[in-house]
This record gives C-alpha cells, sequence and structure tokens, in this order.
C-alpha cells in the first residue's frame, strides 16, 4: 500500500460554516480547538454555492461576509497545517443563486413541465433564491465546477477534495432527454419513477468524471472524496437517488463517504434501524477490504434541528458504529466552536475521538472475521436479515450483486440468498458448485419463478403455487427439524403471510410445515371456547433441508425476514440462528449469550483477534446509558495459535480468559457504550 496520508488512520470533523458568522472565524483558535477534539483532517467550506475566498470564476458567488484584506482560505489552511491537520476542500456545485439562472437558465436542473427545481423560495430574510443545477450542464463542468477546482488547486496548499451533494437532480432539459435517447435508445419517460435504474447514476458518474480528471492534470496526489449511496431512497429536493455500484463510484473518486443521519425529528415511529450505520459500512467496503469508507454522523437529531446535538446517549453508539464497523468516522456539525452553542457536542465527538485513538493502530489493516455471506442488493430483505445476523450476534460480510465471486464466496461456511435477490445467468451455476463443495445455502425465496428457476437445487418439483395471505396460522417443527426449535419448548411458532406450495422431492427433508389459520381473524379473540385447531397437521413444507454433495440447502418458500421485522419476537430471531447454525456447524467463528442490543463486530490481523461491542440496550431513543455487566463469549483461535493475553483495550475493563479446545472463553466484567477486545496471540 502506498505511504500516502489518506490510507493512514483518520478521524475527520467537518464545520458546516454559516457565511453570516464569517467574520467571527478566527483560523489559529479554530484549530487548536479542532486539535483538542482529535480530529487529525478538516473539512470545510472552499467553493461551489460559495467561494470562501476571492474566486475569479465568473459566476462563481462569493461570501459577501468575508473579511477585506485578509485571505481566511489561506489562515485556516496554514493554521491546520502547523498542527499536522490535514486540510480537505468542501465543494458543492449542485446549486447555485438566480442570479446566475437569470443569465445561464440552460444550466439548471428541470421539471417534466420545464420549471426549474427551486430551493428554499419560502426562507425568512434576505437571502438570494437557489436552484438545482443540471449534472450535465456548464455549471457543474467546464463553465464552472473545472475552473473552481483548478482555481484552487494551483494557489492553496489543500490536502484533499469532497464533493457535497454531487448527485444528479431528475432532469428533463432538451440535452438530457438527448443523452438519454442516445443511451438507451428510447424517448425520456415522463415520470422519474421511470427511468432505465442507472441513469442518475451515469449522469452524476458522467459529470464528476470531468471533475475528478481536472484534479489529477493540476495535482495528481490530492485524493477526491465523493458521496456514495448504499440504498436507493427519494429525496424531496433531488427526487430519486439510486443505490450505486461501489466500483462506478471508485471510478471517478479516490475515497467514499456514505451517511448515517439518525433523523429523530421524523418522529419515534420512523427511528432509524439500529444497525444502520453498520450496513452503511459494510455496503462502502470494496471486495479486497482495502479501500474503507467514512462514514458521515450529523451531531443533530434531523437537520430541521440542526443547530442542537442528538440526545449524548443516542449520539455515542450510533457513532462507535463506525469504527466498529472498520470504517473512518466523519463528524458534521454546523458551525464551528464559537458558534456551536450546544456544547455537549464538542464534548461527544471529543469523547468519540479519543476512543478511536485507542484502537486505531490495532485496526488499521485488518480483515473481517466471518462465518456468513449475505448476498447485497440494498433491498429490505438484505437489511432485514442483516438485522437478524447482528441481533444474534453472527459474523457475515456482503457480497453485492454487481460483484459476484466464485473464489470469495468459498470462503464461508454459508451464504443466506434474501427474498428477490436475482440469481443471474451463471449464478445458479456458481451457487449449485458451492454447495457441491462444501458450502451451506439458506435460500429464502418468495416468488414461484425464483423457486422453479433452481428447484433441482432446492429439493423440490417444478410445480410451485403461491398461496393467499394467511393470519392466526403456526409453522409446526417437525421430527427433521427439531434443530430449528433446539432451546424452545414448543411445538409451533407464530407464521403469518404468503405461502408458496411446494412438493418437495424424495431426498428432501420436511423441517417445519403449515398449521392453517385456526379462525379468521375478526373472531380469533373470541369466543376462547372455540379456539381449538381445525386443522393441526398439514403436510404443507415452510423449510426444507436437502444434502447436495459436500453441502446442504435449506430453503424457505416465504418472507421469514418480514417476521422479524414485522413482530421482533425473540422466537423469529432465535430460530434464524438454530438454521444458520444447522449450515455452519457448531463451531461458529464466535459464540455469545449477551443481550442482542451489544453489536458485535470482529477482525483479524497478524497474531491478533479484534472484537467490537457497541451497547445499544434501551429503549430508542436512548435516555439513559444502561451498561451490561459479565459479558461473555467463546472465540474459535486460528490454526494452533495460543494466546499471549486478552485485553480491553477502550474501556480499560477487568477481563478473565481461559482457553478450551481451540476456542478462548473470555469474560468482559463491564460494557458501557464501546469497547474493544483484543486477543493477543503468540
Amino acid at each position: 500500500m502506498e505511504n500516502v496520508w489518506w490510507k493512514e488512520p483518520m478521524r475527520v470533523l467537518q464545520y458546516n460554516l454559516q457565511v453570516r458568522d464569517t467574520p467571527g472565524m478566527d483560523a489559529e483558535k479554530i484549530a487548536r480547538e479542532t486539535e483538542e477534539m482529535a480530529a487529525n483532517v478538516v473539512v470545510m467550506n472552499v467553493g461551489g454555492i460559495y467561494a470562501w475566498y476571492q474566486s475569479k470564476v465568473k459566476y462563481h458567488h462569493i461570501n459577501e461576509f468575508l473579511p477585506e484584506g485578509r485571505d481566511l482560505l489561506r489562515e485556516w489552511i496554514a493554521a491546520f497545517h502547523k498542527r499536522n491537520i490535514k486540510f480537505v476542500a468542501r465543494f458543492d456545485f449542485s446549486i447555485t443563486d438566480d442570479t446566475t439562472y437569470q443569465q445561464k437558465p440552460q444550466w439548471f436542473a428541470r421539471h417534466k413541465d420545464k420549471s426549474p427545481y427551486y430551493r428554499g423560495e419560502k426562507r425568512m430574510g434576505n437571502w438570494s433564491l437557489f436552484l438545482n443545477t443540471c449534472a450535465t450542464g456548464g455549471y457543474r463542468n467546464e463553465e464552472v465546477g473545472v475552473p473552481v477546482i483548478r482555481e484552487v488547486l494551483e494557489n492553496y496548499d489543500i490536502d484533499g477534495i469532497f464533493f457535497n451533494a454531487p448527485f444528479a437532480s431528475a432532469c428533463f432539459c432538451e440535452r438530457c432527454q438527448e443523452k438519454y435517447l442516445q443511451k438507451y435508445g428510447k424517448e425520456m419517460p415522463d415520470s422519474p419513477d421511470d427511468f432505465e435504474p442507472d441513469w442518475l447514476s451515469y449522469c452524476t458518474k458522467e459529470n464528476i468524471g470531468v471533475i475528478y480528471r481536472a484534479i489529477k492534470e493540476v495535482r495528481a496526489e490530492v485524493p477526491m472524496i465523493l458521496y456514495y449511496c448504499p440504498f436507493t431512497s427519494k429525496s424531496k429536493a433531488f427526487g430519486r437517488f439510486d443505490r450505486d455500484n461501489i466500483y462506478d463510484r471508485y471510478a471517478t473518486a479516490d475515497l467514499i463517504c456514505t451517511e448515517s443521519q439518525n433523523v429523530l425529528s421524523n418522529g419515534i415511529n420512523e427511528i432509524p434501524e439500529t444497525i444502520h450505520p453498520v450496513l452503511s459500512m459494510k455496503a462502502g467496503q470494496t471486495e479486497d477490504g482495502e479501500l474503507l469508507p467514512f462514514g458521515i454522523i450529523h451531531s443533530c437529531p434531523g437537520m430541521d434541528w440542526r443547530h442542537v446535538g442528538l440526545p449524548e446517549n443516542e449520539y455515542l453508539p450510533w457513532m462507535c458504529q463506525v469504527p466498529a464497523a472498520n470504517a473512518t468516522i466523519w463528524h458534521s456539525v454546523t458551525g464551528y466552536n464559537d458558534t456551536i452553542t450546544d456544547k455537549r457536542i464538542i464534548h461527544t465527538i471529543t469523547t468519540v475521538d479519543k476512543m478511536i485513538m485507542k484502537c486505531e493502530q490495532d485496526m488499521h489493516g485488518v480483515k473481517s472475521k466471518a462465518d456468513v455471506l449475505l448476498f447485497w442488493n440494498g433491498s429490505q430483505a438484505g437489511r432485514n436479515w442483516a438485522d437478524i445476523l447482528m441481533k444474534e450476534h453472527i459474523q457475515f460480510d456482503f457480497m453485492h450483486d454487481y460483484c459476484i465471486n466464485r473464489d470469495r464466496l468459498m470462503k464461508y461456511k454459508a451464504a443466506i440468498l434474501p427474498d428477490g435477490f436475482p440469481v443471474a445467468e451463471g449464478m445458479d451455476k456458481l451457487l449449485e458448485a458451492y454447495v457441491s463443495n462444501g458450502g451451506n445455502l439458506l435460500a429464502e425465496r418468495c416468488n414461484p419463478d425464483e423457486i422453479v428457476q433452481m428447484a433441482e437445487l432446492y429439493g423440490v418439483e417444478k410445480s410451485v403455487q403461491k398461496g393467499e395471505y394467511l393470519y392466526a396460522s403456526y409453522m409446526r417443527f417437525e421430527e427433521n427439524g427439531v434443530f430449528i426449535k433446539e432451546g424452545m419448548d414448543t411445538d409451533k411458532a407464530a407464521f403469518r403471510g404468503e405461502v408458496n406450495y411446494c412438493i418437495p422431492t424424495v431426498e428432501t427433508d420436511v423441517c417445519m410445515t403449515l398449521v392453517p389459520p385456526f379462525a379468521p381473524m375478526e373472531v380469533v379473540g373470541a369466543p376462547p371456547e372455540r379456539a381449538s385447531i381445525p386443522t393441526p397437521f398439514t403436510d404443507i413444507p415452510l423449510a426444507m433441508l436437502r444434502a447436495c454433495g459436500k453441502g446442504k440447502v435449506l430453503l424457505l418458500p416465504f418472507r421469514y425476514h418480514m417476521l422479524t421485522a414485522s413482530f421482533h419476537l425473540k422466537d423469529h430471531y432465535h430460530m434464524a440462528y438454530n438454521m444458520i447454525k444447522q449450515l455452519t456447524g457448531d463451531n461458529m467463528v464466535l459464540k455469545t449469550d449477551m443481550p442482542s442490543s451489544v453489536q458485535v463486530t470482529m477482525y483479524e490481523k497478524k497474531n491478533k483477534l479484534l472484537i467490537h461491542l457497541v451497547n445499544e440496550t434501551g429503549q430508542r431513543p436512548l435516555m439513559d446509558m444502561i451498561p451490561v455487566y459479565s459479558i461473555r463469549c467463546s472465540v474459535a483461535l486460528p490454526g494452533n495459535k495460543q494466546i499471549a493475553s486478552v485485553r480491553s483495550v477502550i474501556g480499560e475493563e477487568k477481563i478473565t480468559y481461559k482457553e478450551m479446545s481451540g476456542r478462548v472463553e473470555i469474560l468482559l466484567d463491564k460494557l458501557e457504550v464501546w469497547d474493544m477486545i483484543s486477543v493477543d496471540l503468540k
């Protein structure tokens, strides 16, 4: 690996500066306070929406509050460099003001009716009106974007460039419609929802490619940092966001970042998933693990409340998930320390960065240590399976749908194929080879065609029919499926949903069967005297296990993931653990009985096993920090290696351990927010 600053451990702090605060900025003071907060990389506004220097590029809007007779940008860079803090320049060419629109309307994104995307037209105060620029237009490219980048690189000693909001708006200008026709051979549809899946990503990549080449032509050593979108979503301001191919992003960037915003302001029913930062970080890692993403965590409980901090007990574990997932923390704050009136933000960021400092050298260059591979395309089914794996402490990695790799797949004991994940041409043969050579596959297939496609591998006949949505029904454990109910003294578990009716072949074991509804929903509660189950047994399979070569295939012909996501019953999580344990074997890399609210991620490097524990115990949003005591886990030791020591690296808590039959049994006395256990090997 090249010895460049951005491939070393980083702790990033982004000051989202407000123009009216400009006159009060003291570069030396800001740099000193950044160092005190334990950051070693700073990101600050430089150009795009506002120029924070006296730009000579026409249409580049200069910050009206810049102090006369001073070069504030040069002062910032010098002050940070004096403290060995790298300076990353933030640019945003996604919007600009109405004076530019009036002179260059062809540079701006258009709705279908040709009206522009207005931004902030209802904002109070003496502000200019902003509008979205078009990703294919002159403002983002050769007319403004490129000369601004060249101007800064040639005149200022910046260390890196970050592009905020690089995504293309859903634009219906003539230029975009023409490009769409050329690319796909058909007219652009009337609704952005009907765009080809890669269209907006293509526009983004093409625009950023122009900027990236301009950077490298002037100063090749300066890295460009670009947003990566791990999930398909929608934005009120920009419209549709499509999940990106990470390698497309790296084609025009040196580093990527992704955002895990804890938007409590949406209300308690819309709190993001507990595991969201971990998923974003896993989704943002390259297959070889050489390039790690930044994880941007905003300090606020939503942009509508951006001037106050997240509750500290919620904020701490949310941030800690980023380094625990082997990614680089990127703190984002509004203003700088003198203008941040909620001082809890400063305290919490400092606390996390100092925790990171304790473990970052140990974590530098680690590889994931996982039993299970989860096929990943950003879908809700994939997210729900990731939630199951996290809550059951099963170590897992992602394999993206656009990067199916045979050699990498063969390294995992088990693989999970979630509902709706497409089995493209050639992947069916790959899965057959994986299982035949000793791999184990859990296939959740909820569309009859998905089952028919690989019926032979799944051990069912090709006659598959989809049933109606069932309520008041159950999963019954059959004799061949006793492993699924291990630890549960019951003959059945709750079921709801649609079933694909399958006929298993002779060599397939039926592990669970359907108990059909005992009553329609409107009378399930009354009268209790009539609650008996009319059909307690059927031969309709809900789980089927088939041996194939050296491996096994477990087929679930319904949406298992929706049971855990909808009801959060411990039974469903525990049953999933038992199914995966049956596939991986009893010697899983990590075994533990710690609470599901403790996240566990595990890594290895030469002569070390590193286990991260992040505590999120309590009802979200977390009002109190609830320590967890006497945490036990058992870890498989590699080869015949023996232990030199076992340490609590971050919490510095008491640890006891003993070696037993190729494993180490560990007892951690106490976990507050985040700790890393280092198993040092001889």
